[in-house]
């Protein structure tokens, strides 16, 4: 058996890769905000990373920072769902955007606290999945394309 993309022709994936099939989905500008906001989220993870590693490296002045990107985080995650919504609005039976936003968003919730309660491992712990979570969301969404309004016309 061999792989193939959304169009059916043969995939240049090697051997053993998994190859995500693309879907094609209507609403070109929920699905381009969906990855703009996600690729923005993805990236605050890795800043919240390096500023927890200066504050573990005894760099106290990091925690406001830390903190305030925390919010900052929040804030785009939430985005994230508002345009995860849109998504499935045009695309009924594409459930997991909602879904997997929202999962990222209770998350991120008890990872604020656990922040505020000073649960330092559990603390760190969440950081680092959040941090895969919004990674697998960002390939999800870029496996997602939206279709060509030019080769689909209204009302066909």
């Amino acid at each position: 058996m061999h792989d193939t993309t959304s169009e059916g022709a043969p995939s240049h994936a090697g051997a053993g890769t998994l190859v995500v099939p693309a879907r094609v989905v209507h609403g070109r500008g929920a699905v381009t905000l969906l990855r703009v906001v996600a690729a923005l989220a993805c990236l605050e993870t890795l800043v919240q990373g390096l500023l927890a590693g200066m504050l573990l490296n005894g760099d106290v002045d990091s925690i406001d920072p830390h903190g305030f990107n925390a919010y900052v985080f929040e804030f785009l995650v939430f985005l994230q769902v508002v345009a995860a919504v849109l998504v499935w609005r045009r695309n009924r039976g594409l459930t997991w955007p909602p879904k997997a936003t929202v999962g990222i968003l209770l998350a991120t919730f008890t990872q604020t606290a656990l922040g505020l309660h000073s649960s330092l491992a559990a603390h760190v712990t969440l950081g680092v999945a959040l941090c895969a979570m919004e990674t697998a969301l960002v390939l999800r969404a870029f496996s997602l394309h939206p279709e060509n309004p030019t080769t689909h016309p209204a009302g066909t």
